[in-house]
C-alpha cells in the first residue's frame, strides 16, 4: 500500500462520526441507593462481572415452587433493611488460594447518578471490607465511564424513574 493511500484511509477513518455516548462519569467510589430505601458507599469495580453486597442470610424457603431468601443488609450508618427475594441462581466465586464458594444471587434495584437498573447482585460476606457494596460491570455497562482518580461525583437521584432491564 502506498503512503498516500494509507494517509487517505487514515483521514477517512477519522471522518467517520463516533457513536453518541450517553454515559455518566463515575468515580471509583459512589453513593448508591438499593431498592429505593437504603444508601451505601459503593466501590466501583470494573474488574468484577457482577455486583455484590454484604448480607446476612436469615432464612431460605420455598414459595410457589421457587427458592426465596430472607437477608439483612446494613450500611455504614447502621441503617438496616431486611429483604426477601427469589434466588435467581447461584454464582461460583473463584478465590485466591482458597476453594470457590457458591453465593446466592438476587435481583435488586440499584440507583447511581440518575440511572436506576434492576441487576443481579450476589449476597456475600463483605464484613471485613471497608465498602459493603461493590458495583460490577453488569450495572455499569452502557451507562457509565469510570474515572479512577475521582470519587463521589454523582448524586443518586432516581426517585421518579422506573428500573431498566
Amino acid at each position: 500500500i502506498k503512503l498516500s493511500t494509507a494517509v487517505l484511509l487514515f483521514f477517512m477513518v477519522l471522518s467517520i462520526p463516533a457513536p453518541a455516548i450517553s454515559s455518566q462519569v463515575s468515580g471509583w467510589l459512589e453513593n448508591v441507593v438499593v431498592n429505593q430505601s437504603i444508601s451505601f458507599e459503593a466501590k466501583i469495580d470494573t474488574g468484577a462481572d457482577f455486583s455484590s453486597i454484604n448480607a446476612v442470610i436469615q432464612r431460605r424457603y420455598h414459595r410457589n415452587g421457587k427458592e426465596w431468601i430472607q437477608f439483612r443488609i446494613e450500611n455504614k450508618n447502621g441503617q438496616v433493611k431486611v429483604l426477601e427475594q427469589p434466588v435467581v441462581r447461584y454464582a461460583r466465586i473463584k478465590r485466591k488460594q482458597a476453594l470457590p464458594v457458591h453465593r446466592p444471587v438476587v435481583l435488586l434495584d440499584i440507583c447511581m447518578g440518575n440511572v436506576k437498573r434492576q441487576v443481579e447482585v450476589n449476597l456475600a460476606t463483605r464484613g471485613n471490607y471497608k465498602y459493603k457494596m461493590l458495583i460490577g460491570r453488569n450495572f455499569l455497562r452502557g451507562h457509565f465511564l469510570v474515572d479512577s482518580a475521582s470519587k463521589f461525583g454523582l448524586k443518586a437521584d432516581c426517585s421518579e424513574s422506573e428500573p431498566e432491564d
